[in-house]
């Protein structure tokens, strides 16, 4: 699992038919990235979002939300974090308590 991997939601708002399953679906776990804009316009929240895939699992229309990764040297709105293109296991990873112990 290569923990610098990163991805975000995306709703293609031209296939989206606005029934609001990704919106539930966001709000039943601890973060609530996908907001809900007049007109029932879908938008992710970058800066909450997870990447649990929970709204593309429930969404009825094929491909209208996909998971798009974030480049390296883009800067992840919900850690702050630049992201890196090294893989990046739990033992070498920044936020483990025991990496930064070991130095």
């Amino acid at each position: 699992l290569n923990l610098n991997y990163v991805t975000k939601a995306r709703i293609d708002q031209d296939a989206c038919i606005k029934c609001g399953r990704c919106y539930a679906a966001c709000e039943d776990t601890s973060h609530q990235a996908i907001w809900m804009k007049p007109g029932r316009v879908f938008e992710v929240n970058d800066a909450e979002c997870v990447a649990c895939n929970l709204c593309v699992d429930v969404c009825p229309v094929e491909n209208c939300i996909t998971m798009e990764r974030l480049p390296a040297g883009t800067v992840d709105p919900r850690t702050g974090k630049v992201v890196s293109d090294d893989y990046a296991n739990w033992t070498t990873h920044p936020n483990n308590p025991m990496a930064r112990a070991a130095e």
